[in-house]
């Protein structure tokens, strides 16, 4: 009966909002207290999570822990000018812990580093946080035992000896350098005795680790592990074991990537995360299971059609999983002899980060079209929305959201869109539209109210916004997710293009007032568009991919184009029968006529500044216009600081509406 009220709940939970009347600002956006790391308490009564908030007046972003239960006012449980986050209860529920910089002294008289520290505070009165334990360097993660008798951490490790002798010759001679082989510092292994909380190392491990998880004997862990740290890596991961003695052996070494380690309630079974083609980042995702005892390894949802995100085991020994599907996501109970999904949500919730306890009860979070993200909860049977984060868009008046379906060219695929166009559009009136691509490519749009994009800001000025999920999205089947291999600019450039034209033909965008926009992948696809048509008016290149060949010697993941285009650059001639050449927005860079305007962050590693001002340089000398603006500090996304946010959202809907009104 629990399954049932999540599904009876959802209607009631996101009705429809009253009539909107605020028009809705960047900087409202760059506002919203929204939730994230939700961490169920272990008897299921309360839950704690993080809200970040961004500080304008610093140009920063501060997080705090935060603390719900039904029918409870929401309340915050930390303070001060340093964020605090990963929030994680001790198993008997007294203590919440928390990562932090700020500073403090131990029980025993240690004092914080101002590293990342470990902190708890006492939930019974018992007065302000303790310090924990706090190292050299950071604490990069940390999770307690079963038995609440250990707490494992694991921190930035040593150099080896020879790199430590290189390191102070270095800063002996202030020499200011980085040699690409110089070794990366791999990560130590503490076991802290929660009642002494005087850590031990208790193995130096490789740079690449993560994702500790207990055995519920508590007595070892396992984790996940890539080697290197690197992120051009991420199809290398196993997964190994560790015990509290700091014995290891490894435990999975498979074709491609094992991820997500966790092991079953009675210690048997350890579930993880696979894919269908082992050396490509947008192949299905699936749960695996080994066997412990027999060694026997086999695929628990192989015939499920959607790829899972994340699981956790249930204490009935089910396995609660997080699937992609479409527009939305979905949490299902499979069985773990017979593989059999039953629903635990509603289709039309967008959920994510659930988190389940040794009882059985589940916390996540979850949105939807008129809805900002709110923490659930289940509580004696039933689940429960813990906070009201909606409210913040209550008084604003928005636009008209749905699901749109459009059936590709080659009539291969169906192919979804999140439509956004403005409230007081009349019906047969043509609007002004904007075209957005999603980055990935094995990304997707979502039926979500918040959007990466400013898409209800350009709504409010009478401008629609069409996101389409085209060939290569995730959410969908295994065929869909690959069908973008060695075709980049091609079968998903058309299928955006017959969205486009399926909204003309329906009267609702005015085919003479459009443009376009997108970020990272979309940001490709958006160059490629202008350099294959003009029928856009304008614009919004966001850290987008110019020239493959500079994309490759720049990214931190150069795997991208080995995957994407099938060979590097040099196996074969770089003519026009190369993927290399052909798919470039480079070598069409005549034909682009639309007004750009190009956002980047000089700190990208994954699409670096390089192809930005390669296109903008093109474009000038052209004689085209053209716009770019550098954010200083900003990594990939350009969310490093709230206010460069809101500059960029900015830019984004005058660049637009100046082209398109």
């Amino acid at each position: 009966m629990r399954y049932l009220f999540f599904i009876l709940l959802f209607p009631v939970c996101f009705s429809a909002l009253p009539a909107q009347q605020k028009t809705l600002t960047a900087a409202d956006i760059a506002l919203w207290r929204q939730p994230s790391a939700p961490a169920l308490a272990p008897d299921g009564g309360r839950v704690a999570f993080v809200i970040r908030a961004a500080d304008t007046s610093s140009n920063s972003w501060r997080s705090h822990v935060w603390l719900a239960a039904p029918g409870v006012p929401m309340r915050q449980v930390t303070f001060g000018k340093e964020s605090c986050t990963a929030p994680a209860w001790s198993p008997d529920g007294s203590m919440l812990s928390f990562l932090s910089t700020r500073k403090a002294q131990g029980r025993d008289g240690d004092l914080a580093t101002g590293n990342r520290s470990l902190f708890a505070l006492p939930l019974d009165g018992g007065g302000d946080a303790q310090l924990l334990a706090s190292f050299d360097s950071d604490i990069e993660e940390y999770v307690w035992s079963p038995d609440g008798q250990y707490i494992a951490i694991l921190t930035g490790g040593a150099l080896p000896p020879v790199a430590q002798a290189e390191a102070l010759r270095r800063e002996a001679r202030k020499l200011d350098i980085t040699v690409a082989s110089d070794s990366k510092p791999g990560l130590a292994l503490w076991i802290m005795e929660s009642a002494r909380r005087k850590p031990r190392k208790v193995a130096e491990l490789d740079a690449g680790v993560s994702a500790l998880r207990w055995l519920p004997d508590s007595k070892s862990l396992v984790y996940q592990t890539n080697y290197t740290g690197e992120y051009n890596d991420e199809q290398k991961y196993d997964i190994w074991q560790v015990e509290i003695n700091g014995r290891t052996r490894q435990v999975t070494a498979m074709a491609g990537p094992e991820t997500q380690p966790s092991v079953s309630p009675d210690g048997r079974v350890l579930a993880f995360i696979t894919q269908t083609v082992p050396d490509i980042e947008f192949a299905k995702t699936e749960i695996s299971l080994l066997d412990f005892a027999s060694g026997a390894t086999r695929r628990l949802t192989g015939e499920a059609v959607h790829a899972v995100e994340s699981f956790a085991w249930l204490s009935n020994g089910s396995i609660l999983a997080l699937f992609n599907e479409g527009t939305s996501a979905v949490l299902r109970e499979v069985d773990v002899k017979t593989g059999t999904l039953r629903a635990v949500t509603d289709p039309g919730m967008v959920v994510s980060a659930p988190q389940v306890n040794t009882r059985g009860d589940i916390a996540f979070l979850a949105d939807g079209p008129q809805s900002l993200l709110e923490v659930y909860m289940t509580h004696k049977g039933g689940p429960t929305a813990v906070t009201r984060f909606s409210d913040q868009i209550r008084d604003m008046r928005i636009g008209k959201q749905e699901v749109i379906r459009v059936r590709s060219r080659d009539g291969l695929f169906d192919i979804e869109a999140v439509l956004i166009t403005p409230a007081d559009r009349k019906p047969g009136a043509a609007v002004p539209l904007v075209l957005a691509y999603h980055g990935g490519p094995y990304g997707d749009f979502d039926h979500r109210f918040q959007q990466y994009y400013p898409a209800h800001i350009l709504a409010a000025q009478g401008i629609a916004t069409v996101m389409p999920n085209v060939r290569g999205s995730s959410g969908y089947s295994d065929v869909f997710g690959q069908a973008n291999r060695y075709d980049l600019g091609g079968g998903d450039y058309h299928d955006a293009m017959d969205v486009v034209d399926w909204l003309i033909g329906k009267g609702i965008a005015d085919s003479t007032r459009l443009a376009v926009m997108g970020g990272s992948y979309g940001g490709y696809l958006t160059n490629w568009t202008i350099s294959q048509t003009q029928r856009f008016k304008a614009a919004v290149s966001m850290f987008g991919i110019f020239s493959w060949l500079t994309d490759w010697s720049n990214s931190w993941q150069p795997d991208f184009e080995l995957m994407f285009l099938g060979h590097h650059y040099w196996e074969k001639p770089l003519d026009m029968n190369s993927l290399w050449i052909s798919r470039a927005p480079q070598t069409h860079v005549r034909n682009i006529t639309t007004p750009t305007l190009i956002l980047q962050g000089d700190k990208d590693q994954y699409t670096n500044i390089s192809n930005s001002r390669e296109m903008y340089q093109a474009l000038k000398t052209l004689g085209r216009k053209v716009e770019f603006v550098t954010y200083h500090g900003a990594g990939h996304g350009l969310r490093t600081f709230p206010n460069q946010w809101i500059d960029a959202m900015e830019r984004t809907v005058d660049w637009v509406a100046s082209h398109v009104k």
